[in-house]
């Protein structure tokens, strides 16, 4: 149910008794929960259906935020083929328009979308262009409108149930925390699948740091898409931007652990790599309002993110992830 919007001079006001839905039309049998279908609609009733009008003619799934109106339709003659929508949801008539993306492609086969944040005025949209289990996709994020968007990031980490590492920091404009797959060993990985079947190896290694060493490539028979990218686990990689997307960094590593140490890593492979939402074994990253700038997480100084229990620690930052501080070799419990 939708509350009422404010009234102003170019937005209706809407019914509190205003319900939204996405429907089959054909009403026999279940109602679908995956895929998309072209029998459907997105509809709404400001009178507990006793009448209803089309909201989206091939509508299916939908999120309403309170600046934004999202559904996907379902294009015609490819039930696979969708294009992603926006409306307005303080208008009393909704008006769709599809996104622009900087691509030509105006229609996405069968992919995955997630909508990240949409709190500071613009939207960022994650869409997996690898299929729906993908384990990778690119942020993009809007104007004002949410309907212009431009490239933000590439090779952003999702799990295979559409969890996305991207954290956003409480209480601060702009901060946003995204984990990546370093896109030197993501080309490698593309470049070795398609000169041969192969699956990476990694190579062992002594050194507590979170690096990890070239792989090294054997033959198998198997050619599922879930196997050749199981090793992309072993690069991942955390940035922070400090403009809304505009630049990602890495994040600037401790000069010593919680002992007084050094950290054994070379400096230009020396960054700090935090884990998120994706890994439910180590605690997720923390902001709250109520601490302006304290921020904490769990996670390893090196190349990549480790997820090696003797290798992650619990990192502070005071001033909203500009500098960091290793306080103890003993890491968070996941909750």
């Amino acid at each position: 149910m939708i509350r009422g919007a404010q009234d102003s001079s170019f937005l209706s006001s809407i019914p509190n008794e205003r319900i939204i839905i996405a429907h089959e039309l054909n009403k026999e049998g279940s109602q679908r929960k995956k895929g998309w279908s072209k029998k459907a609609e997105i509809a709404y009733s400001d009178d507990f259906f006793k009448t209803k009008k089309t909201a989206l003619k091939d509508g299916n799934k939908f999120l309403i935020t309170g600046n934004y109106f999202f559904a996907i339709q379902v294009e015609d003659g490819d039930p696979n083929e969708v294009t992603f929508m926006l409306s307005n949801p303080r208008y009393s008539h909704y008006m769709f328009k599809p996104i622009e993306l900087p691509s030509k492609a105006k229609k996405l086969a069968e992919n995955s979308y997630t909508i990240l944040d949409t709190s500071e005025g613009q939207v960022f949209l994650h869409i997996t262009q690898e299929g729906d289990k993908g384990k990778y996709g690119n942020i993009y994020n809007s104007d004002p409108t949410g309907l212009r968007y431009s490239m933000s990031l590439r090779h952003h980490v999702r799990n295979f149930d559409g969890q996305c590492d991207f954290e956003k920091v409480a209480g601060l404009e702009g901060i946003y925390f995204a984990n990546i797959y370093d896109p030197v060993m993501v080309k490698k990985l593309k470049s070795e699948y398609n000169a041969r079947d192969e699956i990476p190896q990694e190579k062992t290694s002594n050194r507590p740091t979170g690096s990890r060493k070239q792989f090294e490539t054997k033959a198998t028979e198997s050619k599922s898409s879930g196997k050749r990218y199981q090793d992309l686990d072993d690069y991942k990689q955390t940035r922070i931007t400090f403009d809304k997307g505009g630049i990602w960094e890495s994040l600037t590593p401790p000069k010593k652990d919680a002992r007084g140490k050094k950290y054994e890593c070379e400096e230009s492979d020396c960054a700090l790599h935090l884990h998120s939402i994706s890994n439910q074994r180590f605690g997720p990253f923390y902001s709250t309002e109520n601490s302006l700038g304290i921020l904490l997480g769990v996670g390893n100084v090196g190349k990549y993110l480790s997820n090696r229990e003797d290798e992650v620690a619990t990192y502070l930052s005071r001033d909203g992830g500009k500098t960091w501080y290793e306080v103890t070799q003993v890491k968070l419990s996941a909750v």
